[in-house]
């Protein structure tokens, strides 16, 4: 979350962004986490723009804001990603299981797939998108082939 916080601009003034664009669920999340404090506090001089950025380091996963950071995706709890791990290894253990007791290779079941962790597809998506023009320009460029292929009589 701190390079997501603190990108482009630090101290006072990425809390001040930071309050800008994502305020309310701020708000929402101060108060749930540290009983009696406000975002209000800040102007009335009970919280200092250091405590806040502490405070705000200290949110919990779960919270609104760094739902809101992540572009609408909850982070992963330590429970979560420990789950996913023994959902992975139990698979694992049983392919290896049914695997060996098979007398032919070719009647191998398939591999199982991992469980799926939307906060690392999250990670590897966030790249420049490059790499999807390219796919989207590929598809469009086999579906022009094959219509011409189709138009040609070249397929059915």
């Amino acid at each position: 979350m701190a390079r997501v916080l603190w990108a482009g601009a630090g101290g006072i003034r990425g809390l001040r962004e930071l309050i800008r664009r994502h305020g309310r669920a701020l708000e929402a999340d101060l108060p749930a986490t540290y009983p009696g404090v406000r975002l209000r506090h800040l102007y009335t001089g009970e919280l200092t723009w250091r405590e806040l950025g502490s405070l705000i380091q200290g949110l919990p996963p779960t919270s609104r804001l760094r739902t809101a950071l992540n572009e609408g995706r909850p982070e992963p709890t330590p429970e979560t990603v420990l789950l996913a791990d023994i959902f992975d290894m139990l698979q694992n253990v049983d392919w290896h299981i049914v695997a060996s007791n098979v007398d032919k290779k070719t009647n191998l079941p398939k591999t199982p797939k991992p469980y799926p962790r939307w906060w690392l597809q999250a990670a590897a998506s966030k790249g420049d998108g490059s790499d999807r023009v390219a796919r989207l320009e590929a598809a469009r460029a086999r579906k022009r082939e094959r219509a011409q292929a189709i138009a040609a009589g070249l397929i059915a």
